[in-house]
């Protein structure tokens, strides 16, 4: 539970990267040039370590574009994503394109970094990397891969056409949080580079279309015409996860929900950089658990291009569900019991990637991410049992969220797990403002109502918010141990009824039946909804 402090702190230090960018204006999607894209997506590496989730992301980034009417779309995935492949295929679309176009440029892959060729050009003295299929230390395999300096002259031969670079890798950092060895993890998007000797990059003449560029890698965001949207801020490793039964990277997956409509926030038929700011940020970082949230960065000048989005009606909720393994046998009829009791809901795994572990003997709960979500609590199958049926509403309420508007959450401190009895803030920041509600699920599914007070304030009138002001949270880390998640619901009007309902189920575990009426009421009554994990242990 939580030692709940004060509320209601306009606490402006925690304002999102969102707001670090001017209002961005909108055009006409119907006035825009074309879009014409590359994606690249690399899981077959010949030398370094295979991913398996990188074609994946690229396949569906295709697909989604594809659907939302880019007719000039060039795929290359595994080996025939060459060095020289890549920079003739870009050669190639900005032949074709006018001034108006809008290009992307997709990648998903490995990424390092390596001692920066130009002395004094990058503040920690490294430059970044992708690795491509065929990549080695060692020559020729140590052409195969194309640093920042390479990627900057490509979008400096772009000219003025406006340019998205979507970049789904890693080059350095750590997680947020440490991994579980319980848990067998896909692995991660990064990889470490000795020394090259002989590298032929410093030997070999440049492409034609890099001969003819001027530059290096350090203006790259100062380019007036690019918005690059990378996987992870600085300090940050990027993990493959199982996301809808496929290993993928949850930028990707973000970004083709972002156009399948999601991120089309004022549903006016385009996707805005703004919006896509909102959407991709609030969305990598549920899907991580926290684990991952992304770079957006902005050139001065641009244009403002409009994403253009799926015109199908495809923002109905799609099927959410539950796997669920444990650490013995001994525990199957418990899985089987849930299976039966939740339908379709929850399906028992053996594979090491269920959503939810049970280790029986040591009472704890993890989730595939590597995570305890209940830790020394989860010693019977009722216990166990109320930890599914939070999750699978999690399930639920993550997807309704999609269909609403972000509210972001922000934790400090941000890395690691709060030990007991340390003081956290949580920040919610909307860029409307309204009354709320807000509610904690804690590590074992009980429901505790944050605010509105129920005795102080009944009708919630005092829990207003204002527009882009963060509404902050004081808390102390509590029992039960593990992952609890705080919830904010916005509405133009008060919620009484939806605060009611809430106020009657303090202090209680989530009864499985009450959960879809909660949730239906969650529906009618939010305009925006927040979630944000926050990870607890004992103290020492």
């Amino acid at each position: 539970m939580y030692v709940f402090s004060k509320v209601a702190l306009v606490f402006r230090a925690l304002r999102s990267l969102c707001c670090a960018f001017p209002l961005l204006f909108v055009f006409n999607p119907v006035e825009a040039g074309e879009w014409r894209a590359l994606v690249i997506g690399i899981d077959a590496y010949e030398h370094v370590s295979p991913l398996k989730g990188a074609v994946n992301d690229a396949r569906d980034i295709a697909e989604t574009l594809q659907a939302a009417g880019v007719e000039d779309l060039q795929t290359l995935y595994d080996g025939a994503a060459t060095r020289d492949a890549i920079l003739t295929a870009w050669q190639g679309l900005i032949e074709r394109s006018a001034e108006d176009d809008v290009l992307v440029l997709s990648y998903a892959g490995h990424g390092a970094q390596e001692e920066e060729w130009v002395e004094g050009s990058e503040a920690d003295g490294l430059d970044e990397v992708f690795l491509l299929a065929g990549f080695d230390v060692s020559a020729p395999g140590n052409a195969e891969r194309l640093r920042d300096d390479d990627l900057s002259a490509m979008l400096r031969a772009a000219g003025d056409r406006s340019v998205l670079v979507l970049a789904d890798s890693c080059h350095s950092g750590t997680m947020t949080r440490s991994i579980d060895p319980r848990i067998v993890r896909l692995g991660t998007r990064l990889v470490g580079l000795p020394p090259f000797e002989n590298d032929l990059l410093r030997s070999r003449p440049g492409h034609p279309l890099l001969q003819r560029q001027e530059g290096d890698g350090s203006d790259l965001q100062d380019l007036a015409n690019v918005i690059y949207v990378g996987a992870t801020v600085d300090g940050q490793v990027i993990p493959e996860l199982m996301i809808a039964g496929e290993p993928r990277g949850a930028l990707s997956w973000s970004f083709a929900r972002g156009v399948e409509g999601r991120a089309d926030l004022d549903r006016d038929g385009g996707i805005s950089m703004e919006e896509l700011t909102l959407f991709l940020k609030e969305t990598v970082r549920v899907a991580t658990e926290g684990r991952q949230t992304p770079s957006l960065t902005v050139g001065g000048g641009s244009r403002a291009a409009v994403l253009p989005r799926v015109k199908d009606n495809i923002l109905a909720r799609g099927a959410t569900g539950l796997t669920i393994s444990a650490s013995t046998d001994i525990a199957l009829p418990v899985l089987k019991n849930l299976k039966e009791r939740h339908g379709g809901a929850v399906e028992i795994v053996d594979d090491g990637n269920a959503d939810l572990f049970w280790d029986v003997e040591e009472g704890d709960v993890l989730t595939k991410f590597g995570d305890i979500v209940l830790r020394n609590s989860a010693g019977n199958a009722d216990r166990f049992s109320q930890v599914v049926s939070k999750w699978l509403f999690l399930s639920e309420l993550y997807a309704l969220s999609r269909e609403r508007k972000p509210v972001e959450g922000t934790l400090r401190p941000a890395v690691g797990h709060i030990p007991e009895g340390s003081p956290l803030k949580v920040g919610l920041r909307s860029d409307e403002g309204g009354f709320m509600a807000v509610f904690a699920l804690e590590a074992d599914g009980t429901v505790r109502l944050l605010a509105p007070n129920r005795k102080a304030d009944p009708l919630g009138e005092d829990t207003k918010l204002e527009a882009d002001a963060p509404y902050v949270l004081n808390l102390r880390a509590a029992l039960p141990f593990g992952a609890d998640h705080i919830v904010l619901i916005r509405s133009r009007e008060t919620m009484p009824q939806l605060v009611g309902v809430l106020s009657a189920m303090e202090g209680r575990p989530l009864d499985p039946a009450l959960a879809p009426k909660l949730l239906n009421l969650i529906g009618k009554s939010a305009e925006a909804v927040g979630i944000t994990g926050v990870y607890t242990e004992p103290a020492g």
